[in-house]
C-alpha cells in the first residue's frame, strides 16, 4: 500500500509539474506586436470620430479594404466605398469615388503600442513621402484595431480620428 501511495504521489507531482511547465511555455511564447501584424488583413468596419464625440462613416455601407504587412517592414493598404458611380471614361487611370490606397514601410514600437509608417506613394498625393503614427491593438491574434494618434483636419466638420477594425485572413 505504501508503494502504491508513493506511486500516486509521484505521478501527481509529475502531472502538476507538466501542467506548470506547459503553462509557463505558453505564456513565455507570447508574440510581439511586430510578429502579430505580419499578414493580410481585411477591413471589418470603420468610423470617424470627431472631437465633439460624433461618429460617422463617410465610406458608407459595404466599404471594403485590405492591408498587407510583411516581415521585412513593407506594407500596402487599399480601401474603397461600395457606392461609387461608374466612370464616363473607359480609362482606369481616372478612379471614381471614394478610394484611398498607399504603400511604404512601417516600424512597430512595442512599448508605445504604435506603428509608424512612411508612405512611398498614396492616392492622396499630399501624403506622398510623409510619416504617420497610429495606435495598434490586438484584442485577439486575428483582430486588429488601428486609430490615428493625431486627428486629421477637416475644414467642413472639424478634426477627426479614423477607427479601423480588421480581421486576419487565414
Amino acid at each position: 500500500m505504501k508503494l502504491f501511495a508513493t506511486l500516486i504521489r509521484n505521478t501527481l507531482a509529475f502531472l502538476c509539474l507538466g501542467i506548470v511547465l506547459a503553462a509557463g511555455n505558453t505564456f513565455g511564447q507570447q508574440k510581439t506586436l511586430k510578429e502579430l501584424i505580419v499578414g493580410t488583413w481585411l477591413l471589418d468596419s470603420v468610423y470617424d470620430q470627431y472631437q465633439d464625440g460624433k461618429k460617422t462613416n463617410p465610406w458608407g455601407p459595404g466599404v471594403k479594404g485590405i492591408a498587407m504587412y510583411n516581415a521585412n517592414g513593407w506594407f500596402s493598404w487599399q480601401m474603397m466605398s461600395a457606392d461609387r458611380s461608374k466612370s464616363a471614361s473607359d480609362n482606369p487611370r481616372n478612379p471614381v469615388g471614394q478610394a484611398i490606397a498607399h504603400f511604404g514601410t512601417y516600424a512597430v514600437d512595442e512599448a508605445a503600442k504604435t506603428m509608424t509608417t512612411h508612405l512611398e506613394r498614396c492616392t492622396f498625393p499630399q501624403w506622398d513621402g510623409t510619416d504617420g503614427t497610429v495606435n495598434i491593438e490586438f484584442p485577439t491574434e486575428d483582430d486588429l484595431t488601428i486609430t490615428l494618434t493625431k486627428p486629421i483636419p477637416d475644414p467642413s466638420g472639424g478634426s477627426f480620428i479614423p477607427h479601423l477594425f480588421l480581421k486576419r485572413v487565414k
